[in-house]
């Protein structure tokens, strides 16, 4: 969030404050090494070049030189805050050359996970920068020195300084962290109350549907019961006996769209298997048999949704079978078929000639779907391929689908 970055500020740079992105990190995740927090902290080079330049003459070549190291040790603080504010110690202790040791301070008082490590560190820096101080101090008791006092003093605001910096870059980091777990928290709870909502609408459907349809169904099926057992006629019986095995079968899907309705989003529906088949060809009133071996199918797996276009495409040829060509014989094949490394479900039903005599009639009986074009659009929405078309004086319908997307 934009109220928890850095400055820009060259102090800020010199320093090693957080940048952009601070609140998108864990609190004391130590900082990878980056090109853009390279050429940062590469203006520390002309700071502490002017530096050495201006305390060289009280420094000397061998503070000078460790003071180098110490420069060249900030590239890696973030990654290392510990070990490279040891390595400035020594030039510390020297008390001319400072700036690089202050901006390892911080980084310590910053990543540091523990606060009193960090102020145990801070101490020892305390301490290091009174070198220059140490053989004036047994003699501080007897008379007053106030380049001693101003000496203390020095140290404790270079080490106050930082320390009460990095504390202070840590805890904005820490609150910009809670503040986008509190964000992340809320968008997870308006989800919930949304998802609550959709699912409390599909319970309603659900009783609804269960109320109305259900209740039409079963007592047409009830009604077709009693007429298959009273008709006098054959054929009537037979039509009575169908309508009621479709009652049941839409009983049956009815109960299943149900649960997917009380069900919650995301969960497993209830979907017709391969499994199926063999009552859905046997409750059709066809003169159809069913070529398929079930537990070799089975044994492969499916997609769920594979299994149900075979499912569907099944039931809808045989609604039109019904529907335009009865009497006729139907052959409802399910095979395997495997091409380029890749495995298929071949779903065909093919029908005969419908009996002299016989034609397409008016049928108000339940499509298993929206038509031809339904079933060519599911198979297409799973990568696979549907045709349908008149072949030796009847009719096939014929879907394959990849056993995965």
């Amino acid at each position: 969030m934009s109220r928890f970055r850095a400055g820009r500020g060259d102090a800020r740079r010199l320093a090693g404050m957080p940048w952009r992105g601070d609140a998108r990190r864990p609190s004391g995740a130590r900082w990878p090494v980056t090109w853009r927090g390279f050429r940062r902290d590469l203006l520390l080079l002309p700071v502490t070049a002017a530096e050495t330049a201006a305390m060289y003459p009280v420094a000397g070549p061998t503070e000078t030189a460790l003071y180098a190291v110490t420069v060249a040790a900030l590239f890696l603080r973030r990654r290392f805050p510990v070990p490279v504010l040891v390595t400035a110690l020594p030039v510390t202790f020297g008390g001319h050359l400072l700036i690089a040791p202050m901006v390892a301070m911080y980084q310590v008082s910053r990543s540091v996970e523990r606060r009193r490590t960090a102020y145990g560190w801070s101490l020892a820096f305390f301490l290091t920068s009174l070198g220059p101080w140490w053989p004036s101090i047994p003699g501080a008791w007897q008379s007053r020195d106030d380049a001693l006092l101003f000496g203390v003093l020095s140290s404790a605001l270079m080490t106050v300084g930082p320390t009460a910096m990095g504390q202070l870059s840590r805890a904005r980091r820490q609150l910009a962290d809670h503040i986008q777990e509190l964000s992340r928290a809320h968008r997870r709870e308006a989800e919930l109350i949304a998802e609550r909502a959709v699912v409390a609408e599909r319970a309603r459907l659900a009783r609804e549907m269960h109320d109305v349809v259900s209740y039409q169904v079963s007592l047409m099926t009830v009604q077709a019961g009693a007429l298959e057992r009273t008709a006098e006629e054959p054929s009537a019986r037979e039509t009575a006996s169908v309508i009621r095995g479709l009652g049941a079968t839409a009983l049956s899907e009815l109960r299943g769209l149900l649960g997917v309705l009380r069900t919650a989003p995301g969960d497993a529906a209830l979907r017709p298997r391969l499994g199926a088949l063999p009552d859905l060809v046997k409750g059709s009133g066809l003169d159809a048999r069913l070529e398929a071996d079930l537990p070799a199918l089975d044994a492969l797996k499916w997609p769920a949704e594979v299994e149900e276009a075979a499912y569907r495409t099944v039931q809808e040829a045989l609604t039109n079978v019904r529907k335009h060509a009865e009497g006729a014989a139907v052959t409802v094949s399910v095979d395997v078929l495997r091409e380029a490394g890749r495995t298929y479900l071949a779903v065909e039903v093919a029908n005969t000639a419908a009996p002299s005599g016989t034609g397409p009639r008016p049928s108000t009986l339940p499509s298993g779907g929206h038509g031809l074009t339904g079933l060519r659009e599911r198979a297409e929405q799973l990568g696979g391929e549907f045709t349908a078309g008149p072949v030796d004086g009847g009719f096939r319908v014929r879907t394959v689908l990849p056993a995965s997307g």
